[in-house]
C-alpha cells in the first residue's frame, strides 16, 4: 500500500495530464487508469475465496519482486492485445505505474512508523502486529488525504462507492495482463480471471468495512476478537472513520528526523513532501514505460533504480531466471 483512498486520489489528482500524455479518451480508460492506481493490492483480497485464494500471493510477490521485470512484462503485455483491449490495458499499466511509484516512494516513511510503534514496549506491542499497525497508519493518513483533497469524509464519499471501478469488459482485458505478466515473470500460469475476481473480493470487502457511524466497526472487531484471539484488530484498523481533519498524527508536518529502513538514509520529509515527489514523476515515468521505442530490462532497471513497490532494492534475475512464490 498506501491504502485504497490515497491510492485512488494520488490517480485523480494527475489524470488529467495522464490523459493529455497518452492520451486517455474514453472514460473506460480513465476508469482502468484509476484502478491501476491500486497495483497489485486487489490480490490480497483473494485470499477469502475459496476457489481463488491459491493466487492471492501474488500479491505480495509483485510488492517484493523487483519491479522492472514486472513493467516490462505489463508493457510486452499490452503489446500483444489489439484495439479497445489494448486501449483499456495501456491505461491500466499507466495508473500502475502511479502506483509503484506512490508505493516506493511512501512505504518506508510508513515501515518507519511501523518499526518504531511495535519496538516501543507497549505490552502486546511487537513485530507479530506488524500488520495491523501498518494497516492503522495507512488508514489514518488515507483518511487524511481523503478530506484535504476533497473535503469530505467516508460519511459522503463511500470508498466502496467511488473506488475500484470497472466494467467486466474492462476487467477483462486487465485479466490478460496479469496472465501474461504471471508467466514470463514468475513461471505460472494463473487462472485467467484471477485479477478480475480479485477486484470483486476487494469491492465485496470495502462495502463490508463500511462504517461512517463505527458501529458496524465495533461489532465486526469484536467478532474478529472472539474468533482469532489476537488483540489487536485488522478489521478496525482497516475500516475509516468519519474524521474531518486535514492533519494526521502519521504525516510529519514538523518535519522531523526519520530513517529510512532499507538504506538508512536520513530524511525530514512529510507525507507530503513524498507524495508531491512521487507526483512529479509520473510523467516522465508513462512516458518512458508506454512511449518510448527502446524500452528493454536495462532501461526499465534505469527507470525504477530496482526500488521495489516496499520501498527496497531488488535486483531482476532475468528472462533466464524466473522468480517463483
Amino acid at each position: 500500500m498506501p491504502a485504497i483512498l490515497t491510492h485512488d486520489l494520488f490517480g485523480r489528482s494527475v489524470l488529467e495530464d495522464v490523459c493529455d500524455l497518452l492520451p486517455l479518451r474514453t472514460n473506460a480508460e480513465q476508469e482502468a487508469f484509476l484502478l491501476g492506481n491500486q497495483g497489485p493490492d486487489p490480490l490480497f483480497y483473494l485470499v477469502i475465496d475459496p476457489l481463488m485464494h491459491k493466487w492471492s500471493p501474488l500479491g505480495g510477490a509483485m510488492h517484493e519482486s523487483s519491479p522492472a521485470e514486472v513493467l516490462l512484462a505489463m508493457r510486452e503485455a499490452v503489446a500483444r492485445l489489439e484495439g479497445r483491449e489494448g486501449q483499456i490495458a495501456r491505461a491500466y499499466v499507466a495508473g500502475f505505474a502511479c502506483h509503484w511509484l506512490l508505493d516506493s516512494t511512501v512505504h518506508p516513511f510508513v515501515y518507519f512508523w511501523q518499526n518504531g510503534i511495535c519496538a516501543a514496549g507497549v505490552p502486546g506491542l511487537d513485530a507479530s502486529a506488524g500488520s495491523r499497525v501498518h494497516a492503522e497508519i495507512e488508514r489514518d493518513i488515507d483518511e487524511m488525504v481523503l478530506y484535504s483533497l476533497t473535503g469530505k469524509t467516508v460519511g459522503d464519499w463511500r470508498p466502496h462507492e467511488n473506488v475500484l471501478a470497472a466494467s467486466s469488459q474492462e476487467l477483462d482485458a486487465i485479466n490478460k495482463l496479469y496472465f501474461y505478466m504471471a508467466l514470463w515473470v514468475y513461471g505460472r500460469a494463473i487462472d485467467p480471471r484471477a485479477f478480475s475476481t480479485a477486484v470483486l473480493e476487494f469491492r465485496l470487502v470495502q462495502r463490508v468495512f463500511d462504517s461512517p457511524s463505527g458501529r458496524k466497526r465495533a461489532v465486526l472487531g469484536t467478532l474478529e476478537h472472539v474468533l482469532t484471539r489476537e488483540p489487536f484488530s485488522l478489521v478496525r484498523s482497516m475500516s475509516h472513520r468519519t474524521r474531518a481533519e486535514e492533519t494526521s498524527d502519521f504525516d510529519n508536518r514538523e518535519h522531523r528526523g526519520w530513517e529510512n529502513p532499507f538504506t538508512h538514509a536520513a530524511s525530514r520529509a512529510s507525507f507530503w513532501d513524498l507524495f508531491d515527489s512521487a507526483r512529479g514523476r509520473v510523467l516522465t515515468t508513462v512516458d518512458e514505460l508506454l512511449l518510448s521505442d527502446e524500452f528493454d530490462l536495462a532501461a526499465a532497471r534505469e527507470l525504477t533504480r530496482d526500488v521495489n513497490f516496499e520501498g527496497a532494492v531488488r535486483e531482476p534475475q532475468g528472462r533466464d531466471g524466473v522468480r517463483t512464490w
